[in-house]
């Protein structure tokens, strides 16, 4: 039984049991029974809105009864997270900093894509469409993720691009987002550099329900009259329609949606849809299986540069028909059977499709990419302590494009990875890890190369990297948690990053089928304090060093009169820092956050390296140089309340100035400027609905993150969800 520190029951109290893949909730008296579970003994953990999470250590399946006391705690913290070991655990004992976004946070945010709901996590930034932890990365130009998205677990980075697909996740079905920060390669492998994007979606609802949100929404004109490219309305409109229903021993969620937009510049109008489905099916007590497909369609204009500084919501001369077609469809499936107490495994299949389609205005460019994955993974509790995790993984990424562009490329992945807990005593747990990923790059035929050199036929090339991982977590007190980690990363380099030979932002981009791997070692240590049941801090320094980091530098070679540039691993480069981030319960019912990181990130510019005439700030070859693209420090602050049915909040975010760019443009960062963003919103109930008014770049305020393009204008938006 589930009930306060005064003895009232908790109806509504989640209940979750460590390491396994079960769980439930406490009924209108407080009670929760989990049935099925195999003989033996299991820790559980209970936890409630408002009330400091416990565990029950040693609950015997099919034992006597329980009670727990939850004591009121007004700072809301995560309970069990996931993604940090492969397996569930408490927020507390996760060895390696994590942040998690609930539900309630996406929707708050009226959102077309994830991207918006993720700026404001401690620690994470964006440069464009690049999500960036920690200073790992800066602007990709559309390629080679330094994070790894997951979705349920499953590898969501395309196999031409190797990108993150915003529109390819269905927002409507998010339950919660883990955000790991570190090097995460020792249970991921390559993508995992920087760190692990773990979106978890919905299972079904015992009672049937059909849910809808409507979203719409406009631009506002720029300050400058003279940037104006249209008098017609700037709008965003959207339609998410889901139904989820339990049939004997299966459930089902089925969703699907439409958004449009005209855009807040020329070029960036789009039509998106996407329809979804997930299968769950219990087929006994301690087993399930799960099946997910999703597929999305995204037909946009493309915004090459702006046409100029005083007009910079124009598209250049020529660009104006610019536009691309955008396809995804990902379908995976996964198999979960507890044995015993101490023996579980996982057997999964995915496959993922992602291409694209530009016309002629847009260079004429199209890509088709395959990915095939398999993976298996047992665990295993029991052995002198140790909570073992052993998995295999295969994949195939199978990439079809014209042999001026990427051409026919297959890329081929093995590893095996092993990662095991112990527990120290009762209050610190050590984690060790392992991880051997073999890859093969396939051979291939000459490949034209446009305005670049041309390419010769290419042999096989094979790489392999061992990723071992160590981490402490200690917890002397039920409020107090410190943590250290140390550990390696790598990323093979996108088939995009390697071969691409095409025009893309303005520049001539040329292949460098010499370009290998990127690696890194990252450590941290940090504590998370609880105040008084009003406050928590949570603290990290970290200490990340790399070395081949993939970055698109200025080359001599190629032609065509425009800026040419080549994919390079870059000597050394090192990223050190500080995390904080405050929550606290403040009177009059206010809920307030404050975050700061400090990214100190430079790299070592190689003795060769090509400087253009202009950019390069006095750094010479074989001297240190600002990361680009990075921001020294970002804060991020926010307050939140609740009146009767009300409740509202404004978001506060400041990003410096970056201190260098690419160089790859003859203005460098003369319009690289430090930001100020103002977001607000207020959201209420009425007759079974609930709407939420939001206003994004309250201010308007005028920047850009790279050059030649200005981030989003003041937004006002509307939605309204309900049930049907």
């Amino acid at each position: 039984m589930v009930d306060a520190r005064d003895q009232s029951p908790l109806p509504g109290a989640t209940l979750a049991v460590l390491g396994v893949e079960f769980g439930g909730h406490a009924d209108g008296e407080g009670h929760c029974k989990i049935r099925g579970l195999p003989p033996g003994s299991y820790d559980v953990l209970c936890s409630y809105v408002g009330y400091r999470s416990q565990i029950l250590r040693g609950v015997e399946a099919g034992g006597e009864k329980r009670t727990v006391a939850l004591e009121p705690s007004a700072v809301e913290l995560p309970g069990v997270v996931v993604s940090a070991v492969r397996r569930s655990q408490t927020f507390a004992e996760a060895p390696i900093s994590i942040s998690v976004v609930q539900t309630r946070h996406v929707a708050a945010h009226n959102a077309l894509s994830l991207e918006a709901p993720l700026r404001y996590v401690s620690g994470v930034s964006q440069v464009g469409s690049a999500v960036n932890i920690r200073g790992s990365s800066g602007f990709s130009r559309g390629t080679g993720s330094r994070v790894l998205m997951l979705v349920d677990g499953f590898p969501l980075l395309s196999a031409d691009l190797g990108d993150i697909k915003w529109d390819a996740i269905p927002v409507d079905q998010v339950e919660r987002i883990e955000i790991v920060k570190g090097a995460g390669s020792a249970l991921y492998g390559t993508g995992a550099l920087g760190g692990v994007i773990n979106v978890l979606t919905r299972d079904p609802l015992e009672d049937p329900g059909t849910r809808f949100r409507l979203l719409g929404g406009f631009y506002s004109q720029p300050a400058h009259r003279q940037w104006r490219w249209t008098e017609d309305p700037m709008y965003v409109t959207g339609i998410d329609l889901s139904h989820s229903r339990v049939m004997g021993s299966t459930g089902l969620v089925l969703s699907g949606g439409h958004k449009r937009s005209a855009g807040y510049h020329e070029n960036d109008d789009f039509r998106r849809y996407h329809l979804y489905a997930k299968a769950v099916r219990r087929s006994s007590a301690a087993s399930y299986w799960r099946l997910m497909a999703n597929w999305a369609l995204d037909d946009h204009g493309v915004f090459i540069q702006w046409r100029n500084r005083n007009q910079p919501l124009h598209v250049s001369d020529g660009d104006g028909p610019a536009n691309t077609a955008s396809w995804k469809a990902h379908l995976n499936t996964e198999y979960y059977r507890l044995l015993r107490r101490d023996l579980g495994y996982r057997l999964k299949l995915a496959y993922y499709r992602t291409g694209f389609a530009n016309n002629s205005a847009a260079g004429s460019l199209r890509s088709d990419g395959h990915k095939i994955s398999g993976e298996s993974q047992f665990d295993f509790t029991g052995w002198r302590g140790w909570k073992l995790t052993l998995g295999g993984v295969g994949a195939l990424d199978l990439v079809r494009a014209p042999g001026d562009f990427l051409g026919e490329r297959a890329v081929q992945t093995m590893a095996g990875y092993a990662q095991g807990a112990y527990p120290l005593n009762q209050v610190a747990e050590m984690t060790v890890g392992l991880r051997y990923d073999w890859n093969r790059r396939g051979a291939s035929r000459a490949q034209d190369g446009g305005l670049c050199p041309p390419l010769g036929a290419l042999p096989a090339r094979k790489t392999s990297e061992f990723s071992p991982q160590v981490g402490l977590s200690f917890r002397p007190l039920s409020t107090t948690a410190f943590r250290a980690s140390g550990g390696r990363g790598f990323r093979a380099p996108s088939v995009s990053e390697v071969f691409a030979q095409a025009q893309v932002s303005g520049l001539q981009v040329c292949a460098n089928p010499g370009l290998g791997p990127e690696r890194s070692w990252s450590y941290e240590v940090g504590v998370r304090q609880e105040v008084g049941g009003r406050t928590a801090v949570d603290m990290a320094l970290f200490w990340n060093t790399y070395r081949g980091l993939i970055e698109g530098r200025p080359d001599i070679r190629g032609g065509g009169g425009i800026p040419v540039a080549r994919f390079r691993n870059l000597s050394r480069a090192r990223v050190m820092g500080l995390e904080v981030e405050a929550l606290a319960a403040l009177p009059l019912g206010l809920r307030g956050r404050a975050a700061y990181t400090l990214v100190d990130g430079v790299e070592e510019l190689a003795a060769t390296e090509i400087l253009p005439p202009y950019c390069h700030d006095g750094y010479q070859p074989g001297s240190e140089a600002p990361l680009p693209y990075r921001s020294r420090h970002v804060f991020n602050a926010g307050l939140e309340a609740g009146r009767g049915l009300f409740s509202g909040g404004v978001n506060f975010q400041y990003l410096s100035r970056f201190e260098r760019v690419s160089g790859l443009f003859s203005e460098c960062g003369r319009d690289q400027v430090p930001i100020y963003l103002v977001d607000a919103y207020l959201s209420w109930p009425l007759g079974g609905l609930r709407f939420n008014f939001r206003i994004d770049n309250l201010l308007q305020y005028h920047y850009a993150t790279t050059e030649r393009e200005i981030r989003p204008l003041r937004r006002f938006s509307l939605s309204v969800d309900g049930d049907i």
